[in-house]
């Protein structure tokens, strides 16, 4: 397929991206279309000595709304704070809720039906999961979901919106475990030497998959909400040829929950980017592995995924049809674009 068919095929995706793009003294939260079409700022921030000042977290299933990070190292410290704002045709709207400001506020995570965003904060600990459920007039609400000394992040909604999977060292080191929304007892259902963190829930429910140091690598494993069943959810390194190793990093499930889409080390500063069908963990490569090719995103009929890579200089946005799909390259701009984000509408 060449570059037009693949630029077709992107076109024919629904919705729009959302990413970061750096400048010298700038940094821009932008929107563009799967074609490459219609790149168009929606917030800018500044450049500092540490990093961005903003960062584009997850839009809400509906599309109505973007998550802002935002993040400053003032005579205070390292300070942050994250933002739902509405998302529209024409822009971002003002903030209809922001957080208090706290050294890590991060990692938020939409429940399915959109009207709750979870999180972690360190407002009164080392790091607790948060929730806040937007309501109908306008107003919110903010409870606290776990209360554990050890750590508490990476917050994960199950698709009923009922319970969360998270990642805390309680036990001695990192394992998975999965909390009501209104927060309770939480249960272990990983328990492994290695550490095993940075769950995410299948669209339909029945799987959770994380990545476990337990082989002495870092690997995508999976297991019932429960702890049951617990198995790898990708094939052998050689499955993708040579120079591929078994260090796998950032799974994306597919829309419809057949297949994951992760990034797989292939040497020093590369990677590339594979895709296991979940039923029998068959996985094939996307990309070559000859650049960084990272941070796999679906389109929101699974037909697309777009990812960044350096592989002309500096940080792009690429794409790629997953039937039968060539790297296409969506941005091309000075700076660094990446942090992709895909919005249904």
């Amino acid at each position: 397929m060449g570059a037009a068919a693949v630029a077709a095929a992107g076109l024919a995706a629904p919705g729009r991206l959302i990413y970061l793009a750096e400048g010298a003294e700038t940094v821009e939260i932008r929107t563009i279309l799967p074609s490459g079409q219609g790149s168009k700022a929606l917030l800018a921030g500044a450049m500092r000595r540490e990093g961005p000042s903003i960062f584009p977290g997850p839009v809400s299933p509906d599309g109505a709304h973007l998550v802002v990070i935002e993040a400053d190292d003032s005579v205070a410290g390292h300070l942050e704070v994250i933002e739902i704002r509405p998302l529209t045709a024409e822009g971002l709207g003002a903030p209809r809720w922001r957080s208090d400001v706290a050294p890590q506020v991060r990692n938020p995570s939409w429940a399915p039906d959109g009207r709750s965003l979870a999180f972690e904060a360190s407002f009164e600990s080392f790091r607790d999961l948060y929730l806040v459920d937007l309501e109908a007039d306008g107003g919110s609400s903010l409870h606290r979901v776990t209360d554990h000394a050890a750590g508490n992040y990476e917050p994960s909604w199950s698709p009923d919106g009922r319970e969360i999977a998270f990642t805390s060292s309680r036990d001695g080191d990192p394992e998975i475990y999965v909390v009501g929304r209104d927060g309770g007892e939480a249960r272990r259902i990983t328990a492994s030497p290695g550490d095993d963190y940075a769950p995410s829930w299948s669209p339909e429910g029945s799987l959770i998959a994380f990545i476990s140091g337990r082989e002495g690598v870092e690997r995508i494993y999976g297991c019932h909400p429960d702890g049951s069943q617990l198995r790898r959810l990708s094939a052998d390194a050689a499955a993708s040829g040579p120079g591929w190793s078994a260090d796998e990093a950032e799974p994306a499930w597919s829309p419809d929950g057949r297949w994951l889409a992760f990034s797989a080390r292939t040497g020093a500063q590369r990677a590339g980017l594979r895709v296991a069908l979940v039923a029998d963990g068959a996985t094939r490569a996307l990309t070559s592995g000859t650049a960084s090719d990272r941070a796999p995103v679906w389109s929101p009929d699974g037909s697309f995924v777009a990812f960044t890579s350096d592989r002309s200089g500096d940080p792009e946005l690429y794409g790629i049809a997953i039937a039968d799909g060539e790297a296409v390259r969506l941005t091309d701009r000075p700076g660094a674009d990446w942090l992709a984000r895909w919005a249904p509408r």
